[in-house]
């Protein structure tokens, strides 16, 4: 399950390979939060797609929700059928090989889950971690979706579930 230890050049390859050009983009200050991200970038947060790390069993699972939403674990528990657990620092850095602010489904194995918040498709583009806490990248929320094979569903109580 462990990424590359560049998870840089593991996004890179992965945008590459994909036909996608790279839009990388490196901060001199931190994108770790998304209202840092949303700043530093100069959009709406909510075009900030942050990734937050929960684990059913032992298997880590990676939700990508809009800037300001915040995720209900019951209601995406209930969706998918599985109990999620959160997990901390050291299962990110053991588990995945990355960062805490700097956690991206696009520096993980392919074949680890990923929910993506439907919210995210009103967006012609949207800004993601490209794999440390201060880089970002621009990604369609198809191509995210392709590049990961995320499933769209609601993560949030302030949105329909169907």
């Amino acid at each position: 399950m462990t990424s590359a230890s560049d998870p840089i050049a593991t996004v890179r390859k992965r945008l590459i390979s994909h036909g996608l050009a790279d839009t990388i983009v490196a901060f001199g200050v931190s994108t770790h939060t998304a209202l840092d991200a949303a700043t530093a970038v100069g959009c709406e947060v909510d075009q900030i797609a942050k990734s937050i790390v929960f684990a059913i069993g032992d298997q880590p699972i990676i939700i990508v929700a809009a800037g300001s939403k915040r995720i209900n674990k019951q209601l995406v528990a209930s969706t998918i059928g599985a109990t999620l657990r959160s997990v901390g620092p050291d299962y990110l850095r053991d588990r995945l090989g990355l960062e805490p602010g700097g956690i991206t489904p696009l520096a993980v194995s392919p074949e680890t889950p990923c929910l993506l918040d439907k919210t995210l498709q009103r967006f012609s583009n949207i800004w993601v971690s490209a794999g440390t806490p201060s880089q970002v990248l621009s990604i369609t929320p198809d191509d995210l979706a392709t590049l990961t094979g995320g499933q769209w569903i609601a993560v949030s109580d302030d949105e329909p579930s169907s």
